[in-house]
């Protein structure tokens, strides 16, 4: 949903809004298996079957009215391309995608968040995206860490970023170099309490949260594994306590557009 304010208009705690000019996906890994959009679409009608490769031409569906969405929206803000799909799923026209760049283009006041788990088309633009366009790859285990190579080499992009969401095991073999910000939360669903085995362990989250700290890197911690999304919003040490730990790139924090706010430090303390 887009809002012409500043007000955030989504529950997801990393952005402002959500943008969503392509509807529907197929899926490609296990951290797809219990997708939060397909169970959205399926519940109110926007996709009439599940989301199969097989039933990606019936499900996948570009808005061209959608594509003025973010030009209506005045405040600078951090806005999530396709929350409810992937821009770079095979059934999106090249075409269109790169109508969707060109209105990130049009409004440099926001930051624009694309992430995926298709880095391989994500490559294919690398010469076309703006410079307040931030890119991600979803990465749930340690199997899928090389969709982080396609991210380091594209040279234009303000921000590359990794969503380990929902992290289904440690990344002990995720490079961080060439990384801007790094976010990670557990799975979140009504089928969570059956899935013991996609329960996030918080030293997963620990260890990439350390690594981060000693590149430098920020990190930002949305979830533990829950019913609902953005429940257990801490992190848990090792000795017990909890840490709030929500960090955003440079490249937010130093916004021309946003003038006097952009000096706002990292959200980083004890929870309460």
């Amino acid at each position: 949903m887009i809002k012409a304010s500043q007000e955030r208009a989504t529950a997801i705690a990393w952005t402002d809004q959500t943008w969503n000019p392509v509807s529907g996906c197929s899926k490609v890994s296990e951290g797809c298996r219990f997708c939060y959009a397909e169970t959205l679409s399926l519940r109110f009608g926007h996709s009439k079957a599940a989301w199969t490769a097989l039933n990606a031409p019936m499900n996948v569906r570009i808005k061209p009215d959608k594509l003025r969405d973010p030009i209506r929206i005045k405040a600078p803000s951090r806005i999530f391309v396709n929350s409810m799909s992937d821009l770079f799923q095979p059934e999106v026209p090249s075409e269109f995608i790169v109508q969707v760049l060109d209105v990130m283009r049009a409004t440099p006041r926001h930051a624009y968040q694309v992430l995926t788990k298709r880095p391989e088309r994500l490559a294919e633009f690398s010469d076309l995206y703006p410079p307040n366009c931030w890119l991600g790859v979803s990465i749930e285990s340690d199997r899928h860490v090389d969709r982080a190579d396609y991210l380091r080499e594209i040279r234009l992009p303000a921000v590359r970023f990794i969503s380990a969401e929902p992290l289904l095991g440690p990344l002990p073999s995720l490079r961080l170099d060439g990384l801007d910000w790094v976010i990670v939360g557990g799975e979140s669903g009504a089928h969570i309490g059956k899935h013991p085995e996609r329960h996030m362990d918080h030293a997963w989250a620990r260890d990439l949260r350390d690594r981060c700290v000693v590149a430098g890197i920020p990190f930002f911690f949305k979830q533990s594994s829950a019913v609902r999304t953005e429940v257990g919003i801490h992190l848990q040490e090792a000795d017990g306590t909890f840490w709030h730990w929500r960090e955003f790139p440079d490249a937010w924090h130093s916004n021309p557009f946003r003038g006097f706010d952009a000096v706002r430090g990292p959200e980083v303390y004890p929870a309460p």
